[in-house]
């Protein structure tokens, strides 16, 4: 399998392998946003409270689940949330009981494969109008989630998918960096685990998605890989941004690498 060292630097840096893709592909979450919009009109609160907020969050993370599992699907047969729309949140034996996942690859031989965790960001602290607040809190579930499962199945790929406005990326100045920048800041100690001995807390991958919250082009949406070095404000520049089906790639890639990993013969012999 080559060493930790190796393995962590195939698993990282899709970013800089992609470099002639000069833009990424546009993908759209519109349709799960009009989804998570519709949950909260269907409720008797508003899109402003903490319920309403907490009923779009929800809405939202499940269609973001059903759009991931089913792009993962081909490669991954059996994978849940299933194609009809049912089994979301699979449940999961871990080293604490049984718990719920977003997005569930499990097998009789192989026992949880692939665990895709979607968490969401969609709205910024009033008092300060950034989306910093429930970084922490997010970074602590992450951790149990990642400690939980790679305990009692330390060969399973977790990986993590945060979502926020693209908003996020400007709501920086001077010294004190955007609300993006912060979360890479924040979710890249959470990142990179290199093998089924490294450290449980950790997923192997984490990527920040940003989707565009103004009316023209809502739900337009990118990925950025923690492991990269963000703009301290701003946008990064495009050959960062990646797109979904980039992310999908190196979804598939990091569970090659630990389940089938390639094989180099020498191209000499003596």
């Amino acid at each position: 399998m080559g060493t930790a060292t190796q393995f962590g630097e195939e698993a990282i840096g899709v970013a800089r392998r992609n470099r002639s893709e000069s833009t990424a592909s546009e993908w759209s979450i519109l349709d799960c946003l009009v989804a998570a919009d519709e949950a909260v009109a269907r409720s008797d609160h508003s899109a402003e409270d903490r319920a309403g907020k907490k009923n779009f969050a929800e809405r939202l993370s499940r269609e973001l689940a059903q759009r991931v599992a089913d792009a993962l699907r081909e490669d991954f047969p059996g994978i849940t949330p299933d194609e009809d729309g049912g089994r979301h949140e699979r449940r999961t034996r871990t080293g604490k009981g049984v718990k719920k996942l977003d997005v569930n690859y499990s097998t009789p031989d192989l026992g949880l494969g692939l665990g895709v965790s979607i968490k969401t960001i969609n709205a910024a602290d009033p008092s300060s109008g950034r989306y910093t607040k429930n970084l922490t809190r997010i970074d602590n579930e992450l951790r149990a989630e990642a400690k939980d499962y790679h305990e009692r199945q330390p060969y399973s790929v977790m990986i993590a998918l945060i979502f926020l406005p693209e908003s996020a990326c400007g709501d920086g100045n001077g010294e004190t960096p955007s609300s993006f920048g912060s979360a890479i800041k924040q979710f890249r100690h959470r990142a990179n685990r290199i093998g089924p001995g490294a450290e449980a807390e950790l997923f192997e991958r984490i990527f920040v998605a940003c989707y565009r919250d103004a009316e023209s082009g809502r739900g337009l949406t990118w990925f950025f890989d923690v492991m990269e070095a963000p703009p301290k404000q701003g946008r990064p520049v495009p050959p960062f941004r990646l797109s979904f089906g980039q992310v999908l790639a190196e979804i598939r890639r990091s569970y090659d690498l630990r389940n089938d990993p390639p094989f180099a013969w020498a191209t000499e012999a003596d």
